[in-house]
């Protein structure tokens, strides 16, 4: 028997403020598993869920692109109600298109080979939670017109924060955290990554201090974060290139907060 999953948020009026989603997936009898949804750190991540649930592909002289901000911490594909935000392809300086943040994105553009910047940002309310409070995700790649009718996905990255946080998505201050990265899309194949830099932020995102990436034996990438004691919360930005110049940036407010 395969399982499927869907953990969502209420609010006091019984309102959906967040959705999660698990694939199908087989136990194996007397086993026990344990699931975690809506946990840190949430935030872009192309391997959750489907290629048609969300990406970027390119069909004749369309581009489509779709990037859920919200997947959480376990690598669940997750969706969540925004107070603002919005996603634009540009090209060349010009705005090719724009819309919301939670939609498909389709944009006619040029047949010709062309750099493109891909933006998706977004904001959660107080009320509903105070991690990822902000998230936004910039992408540049370069696309042409494919030479056949088939629609070709675009190479676009993410990387995702996989601590282990408390439920409430807390850590303690003063504590050391070893935060693992999970590589998804077009950097995760095996050679494909060029450069991978991550900062960390304890002030709101006013002050930014680099971390080392670290690299065990079986090519797992983690970066050690040491909490000051009096901090309240910890912000992430990420930026990474391919070996194909692909690049992308995340920036995620509030990715986890720490208690005392």
């Amino acid at each position: 028997m395969r399982w499927s999953w869907t953990a969502v948020q209420l609010d006091a009026g019984g309102e959906v403020r967040m959705l999660y989603s698990k694939d199908l997936v087989t136990y194996e009898p007397g086993s026990t598993h344990t699931l975690r949804f809506n946990t840190g750190v949430v935030g872009p991540d192309l391997a959750a869920g489907s290629p048609e649930e969300q990406g970027a592909e390119r069909t004749g002289e369309f581009i489509s692109a779709r990037i859920p901000l919200f997947n959480d911490g376990s690598g669940n594909l997750g969706s969540s109600i925004v107070t603002s935000g919005f996603a634009r392809l540009e090209s060349g300086g010009r705005v090719l298109g724009e819309g919301p943040a939670t939609d498909w994105l389709s944009t006619e553009v040029p047949a010709a080979s062309a750099p493109y910047r891909l933006t998706a940002e977004a904001s959660r309310s107080a009320g509903d939670t105070f991690t990822s409070t902000k998230v936004t995700g910039v992408w540049t790649f370069t696309s042409a017109r494919p030479t056949t009718d088939r629609t070709k996905r675009l190479p676009l990255s993410t990387v995702r924060f996989a601590p282990r946080l408390s439920l409430r998505g807390t850590a303690p201050a003063g504590s050391t955290l070893t935060v693992p990265l999970k590589l998804s899309g077009a950097a995760a194949v095996a050679g494909q990554v060029a450069t991978l830099k991550v900062n960390v932020s304890y002030d709101g995102g006013r002050t930014w201090k680099p971390l080392t990436v670290t690299t065990n034996p079986q090519g797992a990438r983690s970066v050690t974060v040491k909490h000051p004691a009096t901090a309240k919360a910890v912000s992430f930005r990420v930026d990474l290139k391919d070996r194909g110049g692909n690049t992308v940036r995340e920036t995620i407010m509030n990715a986890y907060r720490l208690a005392p």
